[in-house]
């Protein structure tokens, strides 16, 4: 079985340019998709997290536009992202995923289930925030996202991530260095993070995605649309964007089965900190059964 560190890099040329995307773990059944944090490429996973999922399940991962290895421009809207993901996928003959997005790309992937819900079985949205409505709670200091836009250095990168992902205390910060040296010591050759500039162009989508007057470009008004099975999980104190969305969103998803889970003394980086514990959840989540009502029984 192929794992995160041995995977190889390919490509895809769709509506004209050229994709780099990787698939690895078993090679039947549904195939989980997961969509990378801002600034993050494919090289950006934590091992600890990605490869305990890899052994039950096959696993896409992409550089969308404009990241990493893929060429183009990144999009500065998320319904384009969402859209490159979709287009990708067919191209790959890929009928249908489960899907997590972590952080803008659990933005992207609530595009993605609500644009094209047959392609998605079951989603998991990892330390988001759906767009802009009642009870959204925006972040309220700058410090950490301004850190992490800015970061060039490997030194400023650790701090940005130990700021921005993980909680002050000494548990969480020494979970945060474990996991910064395994995503940069795991693949040979790897990418950095995109570029401040190019970045810029991400932060974009996330502000046009905020915007009132795009609410028709948004989540918020049709997570009712929503009817597949969702996980939503964040640390207790994401400082990024506020664990109090994830209760948000939770709230909305009346018509499927919705399960919230919160990991305590952590942040928007909860998943890597939990890696153990959230891999299984996941993995239980995406094993149970369905029930004649659509909801899963675990």
């Amino acid at each position: 079985m192929s794992t995160y560190e041995t995977a190889q890099d390919q490509f895809i040329i769709v509506n004209g340019i050229r994709y780099a995307y990787r698939r690895f773990g078993l090679t039947t059944g549904i195939p989980l998709f997961l969509h990378i944090h801002f600034r993050g490429t494919m090289d950006h996973w934590d091992p600890a997290f990605i490869n305990p999922l890899a052994e039950h399940r096959p696993i896409i991962i992409l550089d969308n536009a404009g990241v990493g290895r893929s060429e183009g421009n990144i999009p500065m809207a998320f319904t384009a992202w969402a859209q490159v993901v979709i287009d990708v996928l067919t191209a790959l003959g890929v009928k249908q995923i489960d899907l997590l997005g972590f952080s803008m790309g659990g933005c992207t992937a609530q595009l993605i289930a609500l644009n094209a819900p047959h392609l998605v079985r079951r989603l998991i949205l990892a330390a988001t925030i759906s767009s802009t409505g009642e009870g959204v709670v925006h972040v309220q200091g700058m410090e950490p996202f301004m850190k992490l836009k800015s970061a060039s250095t490997k030194n400023e990168q650790l701090e940005a991530f130990l700021l921005s992902f993980f909680g002050p205390s000494e548990r969480s910060q020494a979970a945060g260095k474990a996991s910064f040296e395994r995503i940069h010591s795991a693949r040979p050759n790897r990418v950095d993070y995109i570029d401040v500039e190019t970045a810029e162009r991400q932060t974009v989508a996330y502000f046009n995605f905020q915007k009132p007057e795009n609410e028709d470009a948004g989540s918020y008004n049709r997570f009712l649309e929503l009817e597949m099975p969702v996980l939503i999980a964040n640390g207790s104190d994401d400082l990024l964007l506020p664990t109090e969305n994830s209760y948000v969103m939770w709230k909305k998803l009346s018509n499927t089965d919705a399960q919230l889970h919160l990991y305590p003394d952590s942040g928007h980086g909860f998943l890597y900190q939990y890696a153990n514990q959230f891999t299984k959840l996941i993995n239980n989540f995406l094993d149970a059964e369905i029930s004649a009502a659509g909801k899963s029984r675990l």
